[in-house]
C-alpha cells in the first residue's frame, strides 16, 4: 500500500494505522497514550494529523491508513493544537521543573535531592530522564502554561508490597488499565471516580492484594510517568544499559533484561522496549531478583566456626581446612548436597571432583522425594507453553498460579477468553479461576479415589459423578486437550499415586500435558549428575555412615545432621540454626556465566551482567584449587573445559521410587472439620528464602502463616493477625493467621520452611482456634 506522510511517499503493510506507518519509517508522531500491545485509545489526543479528504484532526493512533493517503503530520496548526492539549494536561500534573529554563544545570548539579516523600518536580521524581512527558515537552517547546495549575493533592500510595503510586503524576492515559485487562487478563485496576477525583487502581478502596493482583509488573513498566514506580529502584535513576538474559527461580527460565547501574542489578524486566514491555513475568521474575542478588546479608568472607563464633579466614587458609578434612576420608564417608539453582557449569564441576578427586558418590538434593521423581517423569512429556493457548480444552491440577508460572496462566486466560472450555481441579482459586467452565473442588480426604473413579470410568465405563462425567465428554469431543499439573502434588502424601493415575488417564485419552516445575535448573541437576534419593542419605547420616557434609547450596536441616564436619558453599548463609564449620562464599546469578536446562530439556545460555563482589571465588576456581591442593588436575575446572563436558542432548537420571510410611488419611469430620493443605515452600534460591530477601513476597505469599478464607474467619470470629492453634489427631501448632481469597471455604493452606510437612498427613483435618481461649 503506498501513502505519502509529510510529502515522503512510503509503501507500507495492510491494515496499519497511521502512526504505526509513521514509526515503521522512523516518522515521530508525539503520543502517550499508544501501546502496540493494547487496543488503539485516542485518549491524549497528542497524536493528531491532517489527513487529505478527512475533515477534522484524526488521531494517528487509532485511523487506519488507505491506498493513496496523503497525511500531514507537522504543521503550524498541529503544532499549536498539540501544545494546547499537553498544556492542558500539564495543568494539573507538577510542571515547574518542566518549565524551568535552567532545567539542564539543575540536573546536572543537584542529583542528590531526589529522595522525597511526594514528588513535585522532576528532580524529585523517581522517573526523571526517563519520563516520555519530559521528551515531548522539549519536542514541542513548551515554555509555559496558559490554563490555571491546579496540584491536586493526593497522598502517596505505599502500602502495596512492590510499587508505589502517586497518582499528583497521573495523566490518565489508560494504559495501566488496559494492560492488565488486555495483556494480562487480569482486570484488577480501573478508573475510579470521575473529573479532578479519579484515580486508577482496585475498586472499593481495596488493596492491590485484596484486589488479586498478580504483581506482574506491567502497569508499572508501560507508564509514561512516574505516577507507578517500583520500590526497590525508585532513586536509582535510568540504568547504564539492559542485558539480556533469563529468569532463574522455575523451570520456565522466561527471557528477561536485566538493568544494570554502576555494575549493580537494580532490576529486571521482559524482553523488548524497556517502556513498553507488557509484562509476561510472575511477580518474583520481576521484581524480586535484584533484592535476592542485592541481599544485604550475602556471604562475602571463607569462614571457620570457633567456640566464640566465626573467623574470617584467607582463601588459602580455609582451601587447607577443607584439604585436610577430605584428603584422607573415604568418599563414601561424604554426603554432597546439591541446590537445583546451580548452574551446569556448576554441576558438571562437582561431577569431576565427587568421582575423580574424593571419590563419592552419596550426592543428592533435599527436595528429591518420590512425588518430584514421578512429576519430573510427566514433565519428559511437556508440550511448549505456547502451544497450551492452542488446545481445545484446558484442565489444570493444583496449579495455584496466582505468582507462579505468568506464561502458563496468561496462555490458559487467553484460550478460555476464546472459547476454549476450562476446568479446575484443587482448592485454591488463582488468576484463572474467573475463567473455568467449571471449578472442580475435589471432596477432603478423598483427593486419591477421585482421580480413580476418573480413569475408571473411562478404562470401563464405572459410574462416576455429573462433573466426571461433564469432564470426559468435553475431553472426548476436544482434539487436542491439555492437562496442566501445578507443584503441590511434590508434597502431598499420595501424590505418587495420584501422578499415576493421571498418567494413566493420559494415556487412555490421548491428552497433552504441561508439568509445572518450580526449580531453575532441576533438569540440568538430573541430566548431568546421577542423584540419589535423600531418603537413602538421609539414612547413612542418621546411622552415623557420613563423617562430612558438603552443601552446595542446599542446606535446608531444621537441625544439623549427627555428622563431624559441615562445608557449607554458597552465596548465601545457612537457613535455620545450622552453623555449618566451613563456609566458602561464591558469586550468584548474574555475577558469572552460566547455563540451565529449561522445561523443554533445551539448554539455555547467559553471559554475565556484573563483576562479583571482590574476594569471591567461583565454584569452579574453589574445587579446582581443592583438586590441585589434593594433589589432582585442577585444569579439568576451568570454564572452557567443563563446557566441553556437556552432554548435546540431555537425558535424565532418575533416582528409583523408595517405600515410605504411610499414614492413614482422615476426611475432615465433627472434631477436625478443616483439611490443612502444607507446602513446603518453593519460594528458595540457593537455600535462601525470597521471603527473607524480599518485604514485598513476604506480604503477599507468607510462610509460617495460615492463611484461612474469609467465609471461615467470620464463623469462627478470627481477624487478621491472631495467634491461632492448629491441632490434628497427632500434632498441635501455634501460627499466625492471615485472611485471604487464595484458598477455598473448608481448607487452610500453610506455606512452611521446614524441610518436610509438619504435620502428619497432607492434606491433614485439623481443628483450629484461637490462642489463650
Amino acid at each position: 500500500m503506498n501513502i505519502t506522510i509529510d510529502q515522503q511517499e512510503i509503501d507500507v503493510p495492510d491494515n496499519i494505522t497511521i502512526l504505526e506507518a509513521a514509526q515503521l519509517n522512523d516518522i515521530y508522531i508525539p503520543n502517550l497514550c499508544y501501546h502496540p500491545q493494547l487496543t488503539p485509545y485516542g485518549g491524549c489526543r497528542l497524536c493528531i494529523v491532517e489527513v487529505e479528504g478527512l475533515r477534522g484532526y484524526p488521531t494517528a493512533c487509532t485511523t487506519k491508513v488507505k491506498e493513496r493517503m496523503k497525511i500531514k503530520t507537522k504543521s503550524k496548526t498541529l503544532n499549536d493544537m498539540r501544545k494546547e492539549i499537553l498544556q492542558l494536561i500539564l495543568s494539573d500534573h507538577p510542571s515547574g521543573c518542566l518549565l524551568c529554563d535552567e532545567q539542564e544545570e539543575c540536573s546536572s548539579n543537584q542529583v542528590t535531592i531526589r529522595k522525597v516523600g511526594a514528588t513535585t518536580g522532576c528532580r524529585w521524581c523517581p522517573n526523571d530522564q526517563d519520563c516520555e512527558l519530559q521528551k515531548i515537552v522539549e519536542y514541542l517547546e513548551i515554555k509555559q502554561i496558559i490554563f490555571p495549575v491546579y496540584y491536586q493533592g493526593f497522598p502517596v500510595e505505599t502500602e502495596d508490597p512492590f510499587f508505589d503510586r502517586d497518582y499528583n503524576l497521573c495523566i490518565y492515559c489508560g494504559r495501566c488499565v488496559r494492560i492488565c485487562q488486555e495483556h494480562r487478563k487480569s482486570e484488577v485496576i480501573t478508573m475510579n471516580q470521575r473529573g479532578k477525583l479519579t484515580t486508577i487502581g482496585p475498586p472499593y478502596d481495596l488493596t492491590h492484594i485484596e484486589g488479586g493482583c498478580e504483581f506482574c509488573g506491567a502497569c508499572v513498566s508501560i507508564c509514561p510517568t512516574g505516577a507507578n514506580f517500583e520500590k526497590s529502584r525508585k532513586w536509582a535513576g535510568p540504568p547504564d544499559s539492559y542485558e539480556p538474559s533469563f529468569c532463574p527461580l522455575c523451570n520456565l527460565n522466561c527471557d528477561l533484561q536485566v538493568l544494570v547501574k554502576k555494575n549493580k542489578i537494580i532490576g529486571t524486566l521482559p524482553p523488548g522496549d524497556p517502556h513498553l514491555s507488557g509484562g509476561d513475568l510472575c511477580v518474583k521474575g520481576r521484581f524480586c531478583i535484584n533484592e535476592l542478588i542485592n541481599y544485604t546479608q550475602r556471604e562475602m568472607t571463607p569462614k571457620l566456626k570457633r567456640n566464640y563464633g566465626y573467623q574470617l579466614m584467607s582463601w588459602e587458609k580455609s582451601i587447607s581446612e577443607v584439604r585436610d578434612i577430605l584428603k584422607n576420608l573415604d568418599g563414601e564417608k561424604i554426603a554432597i548436597y546439591l541446590s537445583p539453582e546451580l548452574s551446569l557449569e556448576e554441576l558438571t564441576a562437582v561431577k569431576i571432583f565427587s568421582s575423580e578427586v574424593i571419590h563419592c558418590s552419596n550426592l543428592t538434593s533435599s527436595i528429591i522425594n518420590n512425588s518430584l521423581i514421578k512429576l519430573v517423569q510427566l514433565s519428559t512429556m511437556n508440550i511448549p507453553v505456547k502451544d497450551i493457548e492452542k488446545a481445545d480444552c484446558i484442565i489444570s491440577i493444583f496449579l495455584n498460579g496466582n505468582y507462579n508460572y505468568a506464561p502458563v496462566t496468561l496462555a490458559v486466560k487467553r484460550a478460555a477468553e476464546r472459547g476454549v472450555p476450562y476446568y479446575q481441579i484443587g482448592w485454591f482459586n488463582d488468576t484463572t479461576s474467573r475463567f473455568t467452565e467449571r471449578q472442580i473442588i475435589l471432596k477432603p480426604g478423598k483427593e486419591k479415589s477421585w482421580f480413580k473413579k476418573i480413569v475408571n470410568h473411562v478404562d470401563k465405563g464405572g459410574s462416576a459423578s455429573n462433573e466426571i462425567q461433564e469432564l470426559i465428554r468435553v475431553i472426548k469431543v476436544s482434539p487436542s486437550p491439555v492437562i496442566i499439573l501445578g507443584h503441590q502434588f511434590i508434597d502431598l502424601s499420595e501424590g505418587v499415586e495420584m501422578l499415576k493415575l493421571i498418567k494413566r488417564f493420559i494415556e487412555l485419552t490421548g491428552a497433552k500435558i504441561y508439568v509445572s516445575l518450580p526449580y531453575g535448573n532441576l533438569l540440568g541437576l538430573l541430566g548431568v549428575l546421577k542423584i540419589r534419593h535423600s531418603v537413602d542419605v538421609e539414612k547413612l547420616w542418621e546411622q552415623n555412615e557420613i563423617e562430612v557434609i558438603y552443601s552446595f547450596g542446599d542446606l535446608p536441616f531444621s537441625k544439623r545432621p549427627p555428622v563431624k564436619y559441615i562445608i557449607h558453599q554458597s552465596s548465601y548463609p545457612p537457613s535455620g540454626d545450622i552453623k555449618p564449620d566451613i563456609i566458602f562464599p561464591t558469586p550468584t546469578w548474574g555475577e558469572t556465566d552460566a547455563c540451565y536446562v529449561d522445561d523443554q530439556l533445551i539448554i539455555k545460555k547467559f553471559k554475565k551482567v556484573v563483576n562479583p563482589p571482590e574476594n569471591l571465588w567461583s565454584c569452579l576456581d574453589i574445587l579446582g584449587k581443592l583438586a590441585q591442593e589434593m594433589g589432582k588436575d585442577s585444569g579439568k575446572f576451568k570454564s572452557t573445559e567443563i563446557m566441553k563436558s556437556f552432554p548435546e542432548q540431555i537425558k535424565l537420571n532418575l533416582p528409583d521410587l523408595k517405600k515410605v510410611k504411610k499414614e492413614k488419611i482422615y476426611s475432615p469430620d465433627s472434631d477436625y472439620p478443616y483439611l490443612l493443605i502444607e507446602e513446603v515452600t518453593k519460594n528458595r534460591f540457593l537455600n535462601i528464602s525470597i521471603n527473607k530477601t524480599s518485604e514485598g513476597f513476604d506480604m503477599i505469599l507468607p510462610q509460617q502463616v495460615l492463611i484461612i478464607n474469609p467465609n471461615d474467619a467470620e464463623k469462627l470470629g478470627l481477624t487478621d493477625y491472631q495467634t491461632v492453634i492448629v491441632k490434628s489427631r497427632n500434632s498441635s501448632k501455634v501460627y499466625p493467621l492471615k485472611i485471604r481469597t487464595i484458598i477455598q471455604p473448608g481448607f487452610i493452606y500453610l506455606i512452611t520452611d521446614e524441610e518436610k510437612p509438619v504435620f502428619e498427613t497432607n492434606p491433614c483435618p485439623v481443628h483450629i482456634r484461637r490462642q489463650n481461649v
